[in-house]
């Protein structure tokens, strides 16, 4: 579960796809299989979104994964890519957005890459276009086929775990089962006037809201308070299609989280915005153990967020400073005020972004990168691909971003 105050600066100072046929399982319970292709909207011919659209479908399909037996070429890889969502309201405005979200989603469907994560945020710039991600996730549903459709996350405390079940279930039936939810405690104190249970009791009332959840997914009846008196023991529905949620708790990278997690069998959704890529290693070689100790079968699902906008171009480091200082700042901005070294800060920690574990840079850097998280112990790595560029500027630099994936394959 997060932490509940964002760390600043962020600690960033380092340098199967599932078949389209068939189904797969991981030990969270994840799996996809193919659907009849539907009638998508498409954007208006000749619009940036168009172009983008036109030139992800035009990208050569990524080849098959080998798997090497040469010493140094079997290590443990990334093996599952998807995109991130969780831009900053002040960067573009809400209607833009929501096509910018809906056009990224159909490029990353088309590419084979395997969700989308969309965050839950509250009374804040940062995330703020996203204050119910199952209304987003519902939109992305009918606009795609295959790609797994994400929270990331759910603020358990702040929901009804019944109300929460209701909808992702509507969800998983507009998307034909592909609906997965990572749950979070929560990030600020004032969050909680949504909130029907106490502020200092938030990590553990996610923990019970979890097993809640995913008791009424499976269609069992569960008991809770009513304000008439008493309890009321109910049956939520739709019935899903996907007979278990797939589940994950998020960490800002507090190694309690991560045990946690293993301890009752969930995966972990992380990032290395609040760690460094050692604490990384460690933590989630914590939680393996932890996965093992407890009993549980495989060895559990670590998924990590990563900055991405992969280019070639000289002016780089000039193009991505103004969107990268304007989303640092918005992190900073929810729990610090605005200081005479603010933009000192920024700068330091964008520079850290860029020649450190991000994939901010050259397809070469990307590749580096996807590997390190592959060694780290990543098995999927979100694309935060919404940080303040032009939306349709995201939209072009796509499909570079997804050529980087059949290399990282093959190493």
């Amino acid at each position: 579960m997060s932490t509940n105050t964002p760390t600043w600066p962020p600690s960033s100072t380092e340098p199967s796809n599932w078949p389209p046929n068939g189904t797969t399982t991981n030990s969270c319970g994840c799996w996809t299989r193919s659907r009849r292709p539907r009638d998508r909207p498409v954007p208006p011919a000749g619009s940036p979104h168009a172009r983008a659209a036109q030139a992800a479908r035009a990208a050569p399909p990524a080849p098959r994964r080998r798997r090497h037996t040469r010493r140094g070429r079997g290590r443990r890889r990334p093996h599952r890519q998807s995109l991130y969502f969780f831009a900053s309201a002040d960067a573009v405005a809400a209607p833009e957005y929501y096509r910018f979200v809906l056009d990224a989603a159909r490029q990353a469907d088309t590419a084979g890459l395997h969700a989308v994560w969309l965050p839950e945020r509250h009374f804040v710039d940062f995330g703020g276009h996203s204050p119910n991600p199952a209304v987003l996730a519902a939109a992305v549903a009918v606009h795609t086929e295959r790609i797994e459709i994400r929270a990331g996350s759910v603020a358990a405390p702040l929901h009804h775990p019944a109300r929460i079940a209701e909808d992702w279930s509507v969800v998983d039936n507009l998307s034909g089962g592909r609906a997965g939810l990572s749950f979070a405690s929560g990030w600020h104190p004032d969050d909680f006037v949504l909130a029907r249970t106490d502020y200092t009791r938030r990590r553990a009332d996610t923990l019970r809201i979890v097993d809640q959840v995913r008791a009424h997914w499976r269609g069992e009846r569960v008991s809770h308070p009513t304000t008439a008196g008493g309890t009321a023991a109910v049956r939520t529905g739709p019935a899903p299609v996907r007979r278990e949620l797939p589940v994950w708790l998020t960490s800002a990278g507090n190694p309690q989280t991560f045990a946690s997690a293993a301890q009752a069998g969930l995966g972990v959704m992380t990032a290395l915005l609040g760690q460094t890529m050692p604490q990384l290693r460690q933590n989630i070689a914590h939680y393996r153990e932890t996965w093992r100790s407890a009993g549980h079968p495989g060895e559990g699902d670590v998924v990590v967020m990563v900055h991405a906008y992969v280019s070639d171009r000289d002016d780089l480091e000039e193009f991505l400073r103004p969107a990268m200082h304007g989303y640092l700042r918005a992190y900073r901005n929810q729990t610090t005020a605005p200081g005479e070294d603010e933009k000192l800060l920024l700068e330091s920690a964008y520079l850290n972004y860029l020649a450190g574990p991000s994939l901010l840079g050259p397809p070469a850097k990307a590749t580096a990168v996807l590997g390190e998280l592959r060694e780290a112990g990543a098995d999927e790595v979100g694309f935060l691909v919404d940080f303040g560029l032009p939306t349709d500027e995201v939209l072009s630099a796509l499909p570079a971003l997804f050529a980087c994936l059949p290399a990282e394959r093959e190493r």
